[in-house]
């Protein structure tokens, strides 16, 4: 590690502190976010040895995904008793958890449906109205919502453009999405959601033929 340290020129080694601090502050970088990103992600791609020998020291890996533009800062793989894969995980809250998997949701279809597109756009009523597909019975309000996407914002995931709950407010998500979520444990995660939707409708139904009404409540 000295050895690259030495090879760095000054304007170098700060951009190297800088960048550092970028990945254990926000673990992702992205390349098209802005000039900073861009400038940190090309110092990196460009010579990922050191980076990958210094986080290295502390538990961590660099990995570089050059097709989508994002360089991301994990815990190295471990393998626990059961033979799963552990890596590192934010514990988030439901709210923040179906928010999560409602951007990663249209993230994915915008890529499904062949955006090429680099700044995927999408409003506000649209991220409410893909989180009604998980059954979510009181809709989060703007307060709340508002703390969530500042939550994701600051791990470089999405980019709040205005203010929520302005009509013009615009969510601009990047590729790091997609590495947000583990894809077996989205998929396992979206099966339960619309078996629970499905569900719903049919005690809605027998709601209306006997005229009873029952909570419901959406479980993690």
């Amino acid at each position: 590690m000295q050895e690259y340290w030495d090879s760095y020129t000054s304007s170098e080694k700060e951009q190297f502190q800088k960048t550092c601090r970028r990945l254990l502050k926000q673990t992702f970088i992205v390349r098209d976010k802005d000039e900073e990103n861009k400038r940190a992600y090309f110092f990196v791609s460009k010579r990922p040895e050191p980076f990958s020998r210094y986080f290295g020291y502390i538990g961590f890996d660099v990995i570089i995904d050059r097709d989508n533009g994002v360089i991301m800062l994990r815990n190295c793989v471990d393998v626990s008793e059961n033979g799963r894969i552990q890596t590192n995980h934010l514990i988030l809250k439901k709210a923040e958890s179906l928010v999560l998997c409602a951007l990663w949701t249209l993230y994915a279809d915008h890529i499904r449906a062949g955006s090429l597109a680099r700044a995927i756009l999408v409003s506000v009523v649209d991220l409410k109205y893909e989180l009604e597909k998980y059954g979510l019975k009181t809709p989060i309000d703007k307060t709340l919502m508002t703390q969530i996407l500042a939550l994701f914002e600051r791990f470089n995931l999405i980019d709040v453009q205005g203010k929520v709950g302005e009509p013009e407010c615009l969510i601009r998500l990047y590729p790091s999405l997609q590495f947000a979520l583990d894809g077996d444990e989205f998929a396992e995660f979206a099966k339960s959601a619309n078996q629970r939707m499905k569900d719903k409708k049919g005690q809605d139904y027998e709601e209306e033929e006997d005229g009873s009404e029952e909570e419901d409540e959406f479980d993690e």
